[in-house]
Formats: structure tokens, C-alpha cells, sequence
């Protein structure tokens, strides 16, 4: 008699389904477009902090494409729209909610569902923005709770094309 197969551990079918939310998103038969050379994305910074603040308040972290440890981040990630989205694992990521958004994105102005921003950012893509580590100066978490209780209200996403790869900087105002 045959032994029977043992079940995927939960983490393994949650990592599954991110990577299916993500092979969605980062949809490798697009079109390959050039970028411009720089723009800056505006994000409603309370919206930024309460999907940051998911990440932190996750037991658990899916991987990005690239990604060789988990730990809290905000993926900004340009496909249908170009948003900003928690990694944080609390429930199964497929869920929408009842308006069919994903929970925890926060998109940039003008860039919502249904919006082709290849044109200004170039291919779809992924990055990952760690919220707990910085190699100069404080955690991106931290930045995001100042500007927050000194009153700011947008979050910028300054993105300049160099021949290497695409230099991200956040600014808050």
C-alpha cells in the first residue's frame, strides 16, 4: 500500500499563494517599454503607515522575488497600478475586500487600478523596503511615525533610472 503524502505545512500554501499574487502582478508578457529617466509617486502617508504598520504587526513575512529572508517590509510594486502593499501574513493574501481591493495597499495618486504606469516606470516590477533596517540612518518605520505625528500627510517615492538599476529615495511632506 502506497504511503500517503504528507500536507503542505500552512506557511509553505501562504508563500504559494503570494507568489500567485505576485506572478499576477509582475506579468512577464508585458509589453517591454522604456521608462522616463525620473519621477516622483505620492502616496497618502497615513494610508503608507497603516500598511508598514501590518508588516510590523505580522508573526510572519512573505518573500519577494529576489528575497532570501523574511522580516517586515513594504513592497512597492508597479503592474496594474503602482502601489505600495504590507508583506505582512495574517490571513490568506488573496482576499479582497468587499470594494475588490487587496487589503493593505495603498496606490499612488493617479495610478490606481486599471492605469499602465510602464510608461513612466518601465517594466513591472518589484522592490522590497525594509522597515526596520537601514545601513544610513533611522529605519524607514521610524521616518514614517515622525512625519506622521509632525503633521506630514503625503509620502514620496522619488524613482531615477541609472544604467545599473532604478534608485529609490522616500521623502515625506
Amino acid at each position: 500500500m502506497p504511503k500517503p503524502t504528507p500536507a503542505a505545512p500552512a506557511d509553505v500554501a501562504v508563500s504559494e499563494s503570494f507568489d500567485v499574487l505576485l506572478r499576477e502582478v509582475l506579468d512577464e508578457t508585458s509589453p517591454q517599454t522604456t521608462p522616463d529617466p525620473d519621477c516622483t509617486l505620492t502616496f497618502d502617508l497615513g494610508k503608507v503607515l497603516t500598511a508598514a504598520e501590518h508588516a510590523l504587526n505580522s508573526t510572519r513575512h512573505a518573500l519577494g522575488p529576489g528575497d532570501t529572508r523574511a522580516y517586515p517590509a513594504l513592497w512597492w510594486i508597479s503592474g496594474d497600478g503602482t502601489y505600495l502593499m504590507s508583506n505582512g501574513i495574517r490571513r490568506t493574501p488573496n482576499t479582497r475586500d468587499p470594494h475588490g481591493h487587496w487589503p493593505h495597499i495603498v496606490y499612488a495618486d493617479g495610478w490606481g487600478p486599471d492605469t499602465q504606469p510602464s510608461t513612466l516606470l518601465g517594466d513591472d516590477h518589484h522592490e522590497t523596503l525594509d522597515l526596520t533596517h537601514s545601513t544610513d540612518g533611522p529605519p524607514l518605520i521610524t521616518l514614517l511615525r515622525t512625519a506622521h505625528t509632525d503633521g506630514a500627510t503625503r509620502c514620496l517615492l522619488h524613482l531615477t533610472h541609472t544604467a545599473t538599476a532604478p534608485q529609490l529615495t522616500l521623502t515625506t511632506e
